[in-house]
């Protein structure tokens, strides 16, 4: 008997929480990876968010944690998806059609990745534009 796991992204909203433990939403971060883990979601982020979230921690907190939250990125069983030209024109698109909602382009590549993987749900404390049907985690409300 196969076991469907729940699919959830990772936005680097969560990641940066996560690993700061200065940043307000660090609790509540550190509680939503506990809480999915502890219920076995298979969990995913993208090469665009990992680039994101160093750079933030490297500016805010440091290089020394920026490049623990690699290494730990690199360990964890967190899957990275890497987006393919195709998926770089699909965001295009995205980006063209809802030129007026201010959609950056790291979220219309996470929207295209998810779907394309059949994600669809992101744990995130950022605004999220619900791409492609995809809502975000309600385990972030715990």
């Amino acid at each position: 008997m196969t076991v469907i796991r729940r699919k959830i992204f990772i936005d680097s909203s969560i990641l940066i929480a996560f690993i700061d433990r200065g940043d307000p939403n660090h609790l509540k971060a550190t509680k939503a990876i506990e809480d999915m883990a502890g219920i076995g979601c298979r969990l995913y982020t993208s090469s665009e968010v990992v680039s994101t979230s160093y750079g933030l921690l490297a500016r805010t907190v440091g290089i020394t944690v920026a490049l623990e939250f690699l290494q730990a990125m690199t360990q964890s069983g967190i899957e990275i998806l890497y987006p393919q030209k195709a998926d770089l024109i699909t965001s295009y698109r995205i980006l063209k059609v809802h030129r007026d909602e201010k959609i950056s382009l790291r979220e219309a590549i996470s929207a295209t990745l998810m779907q394309k993987k059949g994600i669809n749900q992101i744990l995130t404390l950022a605004h999220w534009n619900n791409l492609f049907g995809t809502t975000v985690s309600n385990i972030t409300s715990v």
